[in-house]
């Protein structure tokens, strides 16, 4: 991985849809708002977009943190802006701060992200392990 300098940030902008709002598979829908776990998903993604421009040919990136404080709703129709902003590089882990705001400014969430950066050949690597031992397990 090439270095990230230094404050580097991505956005991420996105219309919440009614399908990003609360609804559990077991209990049904719950509130007509921004889910917390949509939420999470965009903080990864946004902090995904951080290490893309700098992943060397052949390195993929893993996500393996996500922390979110959901602060405030966001409805069906409105536009949400989420920041990524490079926290720091230990070895091969990316950092990153997040923050998710809503058109009308309020600041809807914040949190962190880690991806660990890694050979792309050794990450297929370890999914193809991982089918073999559920394919043994579901015989």
């Amino acid at each position: 991985m090439r270095a990230i300098p230094e404050g580097f940030t991505q956005t991420l902008d996105l219309l919440v849809t009614d399908d990003m709002t609360v609804q559990f598979g077991e209990l049904g829908a719950v509130h007509p708002v921004y889910a917390t776990y949509w939420l999470a998903r965009h903080f990864e993604e946004a902090g995904r977009k951080i290490i893309l421009p700098f992943l060397e040919d052949g390195e993929g990136g893993i996500g393996s943190q996500v922390e979110v404080t959901h602060a405030a709703s966001a409805l069906p129709g409105m536009r949400v802006t989420v920041t990524a902003v490079l926290g720091r590089v230990e070895g091969r882990r990316v950092f990153c701060h997040l923050s998710a705001v809503n058109e009308l400014g309020d600041d809807i969430g914040h949190g962190t992200t880690t991806q660990v950066v890694l050979p792309q050949e050794r990450i297929d690597a370890n999914f193809d392990s991982l089918r073999a031992r559920w394919a043994d397990h579901t015989r």
